[in-house]
């Protein structure tokens, strides 16, 4: 059996005064604290931070549809409609591009790949391609409208063999997402 080699030792930190943990914590902790950090407003004093916009972003709604759909594997019907939702995130149309390796061209590139699969375990699905990676990838400012939810459904529909929309799925989530920011008080942009 080889010898394992030597480590080398960690440098002491140029600055005393900072202190890094080194705790390894799973992904999904570390979002929930931020997320808890951002609702206060950053601060870990426990006031509310009546200017942080609780709109929902286009990102957030795209992860929302995935963890609501789960393991279904995607189809032409979601791609389309989570192109058009990244278009929108970007300011433009479905037409104009998506992002080079965002999550629009993952979602088509699984489209096609199981349409090509022979068994369902083979296949991508909704979750390996939105869970961490919408938020991610997206620009992070734009808030979910009911025309982005509307422009979604109607690529759904267009793509989907019966002409109809998941009522789990991308543009419900999109749908949802919009309603909820209409009821918000922080102006749409």
């Amino acid at each position: 059996m080889e010898a394992r080699p030597e480590l080398p030792e960690q440098p002491e930190p140029k600055n005393p005064g900072r202190v890094f943990h080194t705790e390894r914590v799973a992904p999904r902790d570390a979002m929930e604290s931020v997320t808890e950090q951002l609702a206060r407003g950053g601060s870990g004093d426990g006031v509310i931070d009546e200017t942080y916009d609780t709109r929902v972003k286009i990102g957030e709604a795209l992860e929302g549809s995935a963890r609501a759909i789960g393991d279904k594997p995607v189809e032409r019907s979601d791609a389309a409609a989570i192109r058009v939702a990244e278009a929108s995130a970007l300011g433009g149309d479905a037409e104009r591009g998506a992002i080079p390796g965002g999550v629009a061209e993952r979602a088509q590139a699984a489209a096609a790949a199981n349409a090509c699969a022979a068994r369902d375990e083979d296949k991508v699905t909704m979750t390996d391609v939105l869970t961490w990676e919408a938020t991610m990838k997206l620009p992070t400012g734009k808030a979910v409208t009911s025309e982005v939810a509307a422009a979604a459904a109607e690529a759904e529909a267009a793509n989907d063999p019966r002409a109809e929309t998941n009522p789990r799925g991308v543009s419900a989530a999109l749908d949802m997402a919009a309603k909820h920011n209409l009821n918000t008080s922080a102006p749409l942009e």
